[in-house]
């Protein structure tokens, strides 16, 4: 079951709401001042965690035992170093069993495509650079726009629309400075 503290409470009443009353869609009373509620959380947070394993103790002498813990029963061997691993240190990352310090690594020398924490935005930073009344800034929003407009965004929340005001602002950027400096100095 899930404990209480960690459901999202009422504003008002500091109630907290049950499963019941998340992810509804639509607006829903507070069980405790009735006030109308409308409650979205990420769905791992109402889902039941799975049981781990602490690993199995060392029966019988002379039995593989896991690199971190000598008196756990070995299960499984880690796909990047090969150190046996008991239960309850064996990481399944997509399909690879991976000790924790192997895991680790991965994400300091980011050797483990999977895991990222952060992204660059180019969609915002060509926003940025198209916004500035420059004609160079437009050229390099624009260059930013076509180089990068399948990569990935932001992977909290995406802002899918910054890309194409960009693209269309540096596009006016680039064709429009020049002719209206033509238009000055002709006119």
């Amino acid at each position: 079951m899930i404990a209480t503290r960690t459901l999202p409470v009422c504003p008002k009443c500091r109630v907290a709401l049950g499963p019941g009353l998340l992810n509804l869609g639509r607006f829903a009373p507070c069980p405790g001042c009735g006030s109308e509620l409308w409650a979205e959380v990420f769905p791992a947070l109402v889902r039941p965690i799975a049981k781990g394993s602490a690993g199995e103790v060392v029966l019988v002498p002379g039995e593989s035992t896991c690199f971190y813990h000598e008196t756990k029963k070995a299960v499984v061997v880690c796909d990047a170093c090969g150190r046996f691993l008991c239960g309850l240190c064996d990481l399944d990352f997509h399909g690879q069993h991976l000790c924790p310090t192997c895991l680790e690594s991965g994400k300091k020398k980011k050797t483990i495509v999977q895991l990222e924490d952060w992204r660059f935005l180019h969609g915002r930073q060509a926003l940025m650079l198209a916004i500035l009344p420059l004609f160079l800034t437009g050229l390099a929003a624009l260059f930013l726009c076509l180089r990068h407009w399948r990569t990935p965004g932001s992977l909290v929340r995406p802002a899918r629309w910054q890309m194409p005001v960009a693209l269309v602002l540096a596009t006016i950027q680039v064709v429009g400075v020049p002719l209206l400096i033509w238009a000055a100095v002709h006119g």
